[in-house]
């Protein structure tokens, strides 16, 4: 389950948005928005990143958490336990680059070795 449409209208609502005015900025009429808003239809990626960017939330959190929930839980004081952690994705994604890089370099410096001993006398 998604949590577009709620969240948007809960984000459009919490910074004293029309659906207008929203719609202005992604140059989309007034009724695009509300049927995004009721999951009559959905934004194209384009659309979601500049809904995301303009509310500053992280596209997975605006799709997959409920916001109305987590700031229930803030208000209260309470852990947030309905937030998504990305701290773990992150690094995750971190992790990944670095060994792609460092299995890069290592297929590149055997390449570069092949290359050496294949110019040395004798190894023709």
């Amino acid at each position: 389950m998604h949590f577009l449409g709620k969240n948007l209208r809960y984000l459009r609502k919490q910074s004293s948005k029309t659906q207008s005015e929203i719609a202005a900025l992604i140059k989309k009429g007034q009724t695009t928005v509300g049927n995004w808003e009721n999951g009559i239809s959905e934004p194209n990626l384009e659309e979601l990143l500049i809904i995301s960017n303009y509310f500053d939330i992280p596209l997975d959190t605006l799709l997959k958490v409920d916001l109305s929930e987590v700031n229930v839980y803030q208000r209260q004081g309470s852990p947030i336990a309905a937030a998504y952690d990305h701290a773990d994705t992150e690094d995750q994604m971190i992790k990944e680059d670095k060994l792609n890089y460092v299995l890069q370099e290592i297929k590149n410096l055997r390449e570069e070795m092949e290359r050496i001993n294949s110019r040395l006398p004798g190894n023709k």
